[in-house]
């Protein structure tokens, strides 16, 4: 049985990467896309046959709609994914899930009590070369951790002031965007017990928007994270983990696209290794959500969702402006 899918807004990450992979995926249906401008759902929706047009009330009001996928801007998302659950859709939302730990805690519970799936879509989860790091780390390839360094940052963005991460009212800023990143990678290689030890910007937009962070985090076994991030960069991508005995290596962590040669880079005494990944990590993603549905499991996804958003929340009230 193929879960149903509606898409609330025609944002540039639906358009590209999430539209043709639920069109393409075997084991769901793309059904509808809901705008607030009907003319702009029309022309997205010429582009798969059979799936309709409507308004963001109209799409999540269907009964025919399993599952709502998000890609509004940030500071929307609390308002639609709490109207998706409460009307029994499952939720698959563009990070990050909210702005504060309280609206994620809301969240976590509406769609607790209605049996209903909920993940913040951070699909490098789910890309073969971050597997593949977290199995080089269980084998203990580079000895013991000692740091993990990690960057993501973009260069100003073609629409210029226009675009919506420059807006403080739906949810803008670098942080929420690029810094959600760093943060969730630290918590998929270390474990969920991050601690925040620092928290600093340097740059900000008119409008008090963050345009970039340093943050240092701590995971449980005493293991440090340095965390760079920003807007306004050269692209950076990637991660560097430090061990007793050796390094890892990845340029492309989050961003690779089903055609591009991704390589972890494995330096240890006895050499450098080079292991190369192709794969469509939407496409992964949409494996695990189609088989958490299946089989009613949610729990995971739940604590996914409030972990990055305590750890966001204890980087915000940390954070120093330099």
């Amino acid at each position: 049985m193929q879960i149903k899918v509606g898409i609330l807004g025609c944002a540039s990450i639906a358009r590209r990467s999430l539209a043709p992979a639920f069109h393409a995926h075997p084991r769901f249906e793309f059904t509808a896309i809901g705008s607030r401008s009907i003319d702009k759902a029309k022309e997205f929706a010429a582009a798969y046959k059979g799936v309709e047009a409507c308004s963001y009330g109209e799409l999540i009001d269907r009964d025919d709609i399993d599952l709502v996928y998000c890609p509004l801007p940030t500071g929307l998302h609390y308002e639609w994914v709490r109207k998706s659950l409460e009307h029994g859709k499952h939720v698959l939302c563009e990070k990050s899930l909210a702005c504060t730990y309280d609206e994620v805690s809301e969240l976590v519970r509406i769609a607790r009590r209605n049996n209903r799936f909920l993940m913040e879509s951070f699909q490098f989860r789910f890309h073969p070369q971050n597997v593949y790091v977290k199995k080089l780390l269980e084998e203990k390839a580079v000895g013991e951790i000692r740091n993990v360094h990690v960057k993501f940052g973009f260069p100003p963005f073609p629409d210029g002031d226009k675009n919506i991460r420059y807006s403080t009212s739906l949810g803008g800023g670098a942080l929420l965007d690029v810094g959600a990143y760093t943060i969730k990678s630290a918590t998929y290689l270390l474990g969920n017990d991050i601690s925040v030890g620092k928290a600093c910007r340097s740059r900000v937009a008119e409008g008090n928007v963050d345009l970039d962070g340093v943050l240092w985090l701590q995971s449980s076994s005493g293991v440090v994270v340095n965390a760079v991030y920003g807007f306004h960069n050269s692209y950076q991508c990637g991660y560097e983990i430090w061990g007793e005995t050796g390094r890892i290596l990845l340029t492309r962590a989050f961003t690779a696209r089903p055609d591009f040669p991704a390589e972890v880079i494995l330096e240890t005494a006895q050499g450098s290794e080079r292991q190369v990944f192709k794969a469509d990590h939407f496409g992964l993603m949409l494996d695990y959500i189609a088989e958490c549905v299946a089989n009613s499991e949610y729990e995971n996804e739940y604590n996914e969702c409030l972990v990055q958003s305590k750890v966001l929340e204890s980087v915000n009230n940390a954070m120093e402006v330099l």
